[in-house]
């Protein structure tokens, strides 16, 4: 049974519920028993998208630790290649995602981490 790769399509960002923000921070990844680091390219209080990881499947259930934070239990929302949109149980508080964007946001005024 192998896993199907499907296309991120560009009209999701009109339906957000929350803007997402480019992010570049490194975080771990587990399921099963298996950890693995994994880097995070995109975050809203909702959910995640994530690189450096091998295959997922649809509605597989992860925990996912962002720096200085508890593990979160996250869905795969959907999965293209190397990475994957994670949805998260339950939302990040604002305050926690204000803080990791002001840590850890990528802006158009910083070329050198865009």
């Amino acid at each position: 049974m192998g896993v199907e790769a499907v296309p991120i399509p560009e009209s999701l960002d009109g339906d957000r519920r929350h803007a997402r923000e480019r992010v570049e921070m490194l975080a771990r990844f587990r399921r099963d028993l298996a950890s693995h680091t994994v880097v995070l390219k995109d975050l809203t209080p909702l959910g995640a998208r994530i690189e450096s990881v091998g295959p997922l499947e649809m509605d597989e259930v992860i925990a996912l630790t962002l720096p200085e934070c508890r593990p979160m239990i996250a869905f795969v929302a959907w999965t293209n290649g190397n990475g994957a949109g994670l949805e998260f149980v339950h939302p990040l508080p604002d305050d926690l995602f204000a803080e990791l964007v002001s840590q850890y946001g990528l802006t158009s005024e910083d070329p050198a981490r865009a």
